[in-house]
């Protein structure tokens, strides 16, 4: 690498679109699926080791941590390894940091913390550039999200999508490592005042699963991370770094520091190469479009991408090719600046600025170009404070869950793709209120009162999964919004939480035993936001009118409005046993979508310690228990191994060629026995028990 390197805008992206050349180049002549050009991923580790050797050791320790936990969640290797990847990377923006930030002895600032968050979000940008795995770049782009995605601020409000679970334990991993590691200003913290520190914000920054699982890990393997830590790392021995090695750091650095630039400045922006292959699709650009980084890494620019129109049109809709401000700045190599409406989805736009930069150099020529979204309303990307404000005001402030505006919010977007998708989607919601909390408030004070509060939101949010949104809706009422739950479903989660609650330790008193009323409601087609609240606020009410610490459901509907899936002709259950091998099969038939189907699965294998020995798309492969050492069955489940091998079918199925499709999701359980079992009755006996605690997790009972 030269020792000189341009210092101007097109001089840096110029060198940057070459090194994404470079990376395309190898990966389509090797053909193999890697999740970053070998070259390049040694170039990065050496600069982040000569930047900052304490960072990398931060993100092996994070990488060591994800990867365990991913192991007890039944992750594959591959999935472990782009989890691995996404932890070593993830503090990539400090290569682009001054020293007097990345090495300040104290705690860093609001305003520091946002400008280090903001390289991050630069450093994660130039990764796409170099050519990362997709899954790596989507899991660091959602890292520092809330449970609740909320990421993106447009138009005064905010944007939320499913956070995977991938982002939930790099989040975890990396508080824990921060908690537990000595800081100058404080003292690390022990494994279980760690946990405890996370516990306290689980459900809003952590999952509480996440948790149970790393305290799980830490248990049994924990001692792995002895091997990583800072006693190893002499800061007074300074390897030595060549020129060329400077120079690799240096021009990171650059690719970061205009990245972060792009980003301080605009709302959105996205870099082509003259063969209009993506190079960058910045986090903001999902605001202003409505499109994902996933949706767009590896694969050419098109017009339906960003749909800009004159600010005189009404309706924004894709101009031809030949006409884009894109095609122009590259064929031309003339900048162009003017406003626009862009298309953020259906018939919502945003008033933009828009500055099409070619990105040309000697002899002018053109090597790609950028295009940089200003939003006009006057949004601009907000410092922390704001940020946490803005959070705020969508969460009720004494139980952290969502406040009746934001549980409203989400339920009508929930209810707009209901309707979009009536028959083959389900949508239920379930209102509880707190027997005689009155009484509790004048008998033990509202402190009390305020306490049973906060207990009973933290324990619906670690008995939910979740795609659940709970929130406070007034006073002692609260309100679950249930998605892919159909009302049976729903009515079996409510009683198991109305017993949960009635068998809990609630508001810290001894003396006090909490009980609560649910009243449960599922859409129907033409629901509204109120009548679906109502119909569920009126069972709600004949629950309290027949005694309380009950569950009351809607009437069913009207006859014949809803199909029964068709029964299978195999969906009995079947127990055999041959040369001393018993075997038993079972079918599950659920409600939910395959994501969390497989997501309340994971919780399953994890709370029942089972290990994951083989998965494939559609069919996974578990081990419960251990045998002794003569092999043979013990008394207690642990000690009564099972291989079960767990299948999901789905299928759509009408009454009639004019009705819409309806899907019939099907999970096929079959259990094998490991080592020497009594007699078939032991077996049966073992099998019917799981199958009972696997309908529970798979059905919500």
């Amino acid at each position: 690498m030269n020792s000189f390197m341009q210092t101007d805008t097109n001089g840096v992206l110029i060198r940057m679109l070459s090194i994404a050349e470079d990376a395309r180049r190898d990966q389509t002549s090797t053909g193999e699926r890697s999740l970053m050009p070998r070259d390049l991923i040694s170039m990065v580790l050496r600069a982040m080791r000569i930047r900052d050797p304490a960072g990398l050791l931060h993100g092996q320790r994070i990488a060591v941590i994800s990867s365990g936990v991913a192991n007890l969640l039944g992750w594959t290797d591959e999935q472990r390894r782009q989890l691995e990847v996404a932890a070593i990377l993830h503090d990539i923006g400090k290569l682009g940091i001054p020293d007097h930030i990345l090495r300040k002895p104290g705690k860093l600032s609001s305003e520091e913390y946002d400008f280090v968050l903001q390289h991050q979000h630069a450093g994660v940008n130039m990764l796409q550039a170099l050519h990362t795995d997709p899954t790596v770049i989507s899991m660091l782009t959602t890292l520092h999200h809330d449970l609740s995605g909320a990421g993106h601020h447009v138009e005064g409000h905010v944007q939320t999508v499913d956070l995977p679970l991938g982002p939930k334990i790099l989040a975890v991993a990396d508080a824990y490592d921060s908690l537990s590691t000595s800081k100058p200003y404080r003292r690390g913290m022990t494994h279980s005042e760690c946990i405890t520190a996370m516990q306290e914000k689980s459900g809003q920054r952590f999952d509480e699963n996440v948790i149970r699982t790393l305290h799980r890990w830490y248990e049994t393997e924990g001692n792995t991370l002895f091997r990583l830590t800072e006693s190893f790392h002499d800061p007074e021995r300074h390897p030595e770094v060549t020129a060329e090695q400077r120079d690799e750091v240096a021009m990171l650095a650059q690719f970061i520091h205009l990245l972060f630039q792009f980003q301080h400045l605009y709302d959105g922006y996205y870099i082509l190469d003259t063969r209009e292959n993506y190079c960058i699709w910045s986090d903001g650009m999902h605001g202003i479009t409505g499109l994902p980084v996933q949706n767009v890494l590896r694969r050419t620019w098109q017009t339906s991408d960003v749909l800009l129109s004159p600010l005189t049109e009404e309706q924004a809709s894709p101009p031809e090719h030949d006409d884009t401000l894109i095609a122009h700045a590259l064929k031309n190599g003339r900048p162009h600046f003017g406003s626009r409406l862009c298309r953020v989805s259906g018939t919502r736009h945003l008033k933009v600025d828009v500055y099409t930069l070619p990105i040309t150099g000697p002899g002018n020529k053109i090597y790609g170009v950028a295009q940089l979204l200003r939003n006009r309303s006057g949004v601009r990307r907000k410092s922390r404070e704001i940020v946490e404000l803005q959070i705020a005001a969508t969460r009720d402030p004494l139980t952290g869950v969502a406040n009746r505006g934001q549980l409203e919010t989400q339920l009508r977007h929930l209810l707009d793709d209901f309707q979009v998708q009536e028959g083959t989607r389900s949508l239920s919601t379930i209102f509880l209120d707190v027997d005689h909390f009155k009484r509790i408030n004048d008998t033990h004070g509202h402190q009390v009162g305020d306490q049973v509060l906060v207990d009973l939101a933290r324990l619906l949010q670690h008995e939910t999964y979740s795609a659940e949104i709970i929130g406070r809706y007034g006073g002692e009422e609260f309100v679950i919004i249930c998605p892919d739950t159909d009302l049976d479903a729903a009515v079996r989660r409510a009683e198991r939480l109305r017993q949960t609650i009635m068998k809990s330790s609630i508001g810290g008193t001894s003396t006090l035993s909490v009980t609560s009323s649910f009243g449960v409601s599922t859409a129907r087609s033409g629901d509204t936001v109120q009548s679906l609240l109502e119909r569920a606020d009126h069972c709600l009410y004949n629950a309290k009118a027949t005694g309380r610490n009950r569950t009351c459901r809607e009437s069913e509907p009207v006859p014949g409005s809803q199909v029964e899936a068709p029964a299978a002709e195999d969906d009995k259950t079947q127990l055999s046993e041959q040369n001393g091998l018993y075997k038993f099969s079972d079918r599950i038939t659920v409600s939910t979508s395959l994501e969390l189907t497989g997501m309340k699965l994971r919780a399953f294998i994890t709370e029942y310690g089972g290990v994951v020995v083989d998965q494939e798309t559609g069919k996974m492969q578990i081990q419960l228990g251990t045998p002794g050492f003569f092999q043979r069955w013990g008394k207690s489940a642990a000690r009564q191994p099972v291989e079960i091998t767990i299948s999901f079918e789905t299928t759509r199925f009408s009454t009639s060629a004019r009705e819409k499709a309806r899907i019939h999701r099907v999970v096929t359980v079959d259990v094998k026995s490991r080592g020497k079992v009594p007699n078939m009755d032991v077996f049966a006996a073992r099998c019917l028990s799981l199958i009972r605690d696997l309908k529970a997790f798979l059905q919500g009972t």
